[in-house]
């Protein structure tokens, strides 16, 4: 479809939105019951034409300086009519978005890409606070090599401890200095990047070179006469299952991102999949007017759906399909235990390499568990996870199901992780009789499955002594 019929698609909502504006009452706030006094007020309108503006942004059918004269327009309209204030824009389009969807990063490096599991659990001072670091993997890339950890802090002053942690303890970050060496007699020193943690913190300990072809182990000294081997030669790769997916339309794949973020996971910043979700029923016309959504499309019919259960207004014909059909099973197993604190407190030491997968290259290292959540710590290459905004070519969607039948939505997030690295973020909680997690990356071109084992290496130290519940 060219510009200028999308351009004609959204003057005719807008149009459409103006006259019900000018032949309703005046409301002004959208928490007012409607019930007595006709339609929603003009900003109710004005949102739905922001959805449309968006999701035809985001799938490359407008550029940023055409949908923000479409909204000026619609604004400038009202204002004429004494409906909205002049100069003042009730639909906001920041600046700092680009004429394009966000693209992917730089291209991955070719060359080996390797995962140990190391599983080690060492008490550890950090910072004048005890507690604990969990040695978790060993991750060897092209462009880098690096020990995955992760310290929780107990709080507790070491001055005054005695029992279960004895001071003194190892120094954490790395131990003193002490450096690797490997079965050569290499040194390697180490470098610690560190997310902002608070009490539980996650760390790469960046090896100051990589390991030559043919290393067969690490030594790590963590006090006098203890050290972490790390055997580089003993370790199965964890198999990777993959399948070829056929071609979907950008506006499925848009969808499908708002219905994970809407679940707890997604790419897409919350604000941004509510504004499209609430304005559905106009989305779906116009994705399905520019080509980038079939008319019988499924996905719109499942967030319609889901929706609902999301106490969403759902208007028009997607309102009639959604009464008749039931949520995925994956989709009505996250939201059924979306309020669930039953997780385990522990740490696995997982590692595994994905393969390529739409130009971007993944390996996960180390799992913590909670109440509330699980998180993987992620090295990503030819994929940022900023901004949070919609990629059509690449739309990952990350989903788990553990062994006891629980499925789980996957968030990407830097905040916390080391630079290099994203934290992904699932939810509900895995099962607390949880042995195993299928990991499930979906791209445009396909999907790569792994089966994580859970030996859980110990559980989390728990926070003493301060009062962290702010």
């Amino acid at each position: 479809m060219d510009s200028t019929a999308v351009e004609t698609h959204v003057r005719l909502l807008a149009e459409s939105e103006l006259r019900h504006a000018v032949a309703s009452p005046r409301h002004w706030w959208l928490d007012e019951d409607f019930q007595e006094g006709g339609r929603p007020p003009p900003e109710a309108g004005l949102l739905r034409v922001r959805a449309v503006l968006s999701a035809l942004r985001q799938v490359g059918a407008l550029g940023q300086a055409t949908a923000a004269q479409l909204a000026a327009e619609l604004t400038d309209a009202l204002a004429a009519r004494g409906l909205h204030e002049p100069g003042t824009p009730l639909i906001t389009l920041p600046a700092t978005v680009p004429d394009e969807p966000a693209r992917p990063g730089a291209a991955a490096p070719s060359g080996r890409y390797e995962a140990m599991p190391v599983g080690v659990v060492i008490p550890a001072e950090r910072e004048g606070h005890q507690g604990e670091v969990h040695v978790q993997a060993l991750v060897l890339a092209p462009d880098r090599a690096a020990v995955v950890t992760s310290f929780a802090s107990t709080w507790r002053d070491p001055a005054g401890t005695a029992g279960d942690f004895p001071a003194p303890q190892p120094s954490f970050p790395p131990f003193g200095g002490s450096g690797l060496t490997d079965d050569q007699g290499r040194s390697y020193r180490l470098t610690l990047e560190a997310g902002e943690g608070g009490w539980y913190e996650s760390g790469v300990l960046g090896l100051s070179e990589l390991p030559p072809p043919g290393t067969r182990w690490l030594d790590m000294p963590v006090s006098t006469g203890r050290s972490i081997h790390i055997d580089l030669t003993g370790s199965p790769a964890i198999p990777v299952r993959g399948e070829a997916r056929s071609p979907q339309l950008p506006g499925e794949l848009l969808l499908g991102e708002v219905a994970d973020t809407l679940l707890g996971g997604g790419q897409l910043v919350g604000m941004n999949a509510r504004l499209l979700a609430t304005g559905l029923a106009e989305v779906a016309d116009a994705l399905i007017a520019v080509g980038a959504l079939a008319p019988d499309s499924l996905t719109v019919t499942h967030l319609a759906v889901l929706c609902q259960r999301r106490a969403i207004e759902v208007r028009g014909p997607w309102a009639a399909r959604a009464a008749a059909t039931e949520l995925p099973g994956p989709w009505a197993s996250v939201l059924s235990r979306s309020r669930s604190q039953d997780g385990p407190r522990g740490a696995a030491p997982v590692a595994v390499v994905f393969p390529e997968i739409d130009g971007a290259r993944f390996v996960l290292a180390g799992l913590s568990s909670w109440e509330r959540q699980a998180t993987l710590l992620v090295f990503a290459w030819g994929w940022e996870p900023h901004p949070r905004d919609f990629r059509p070519q690449q739309p990952f969607s990350w989903w788990a199901r553990d062994d006891a039948g629980r499925w789980h939505v996957g968030r990407a997030t830097a905040d916390g992780a080391p630079a290099g690295t994203f934290l992904l973020e699932l939810t509900p909680p895995l099962h607390p009789a949880a042995r195993s997690l299928d990991i499930i990356l979906t791209g445009r071109s396909g999907r790569v499955t792994a089966t994580l084992p859970l030996p859980w290496a110990g559980r989390m130290a728990e926070p003493q002594d301060q009062d962290i519940s702010y």
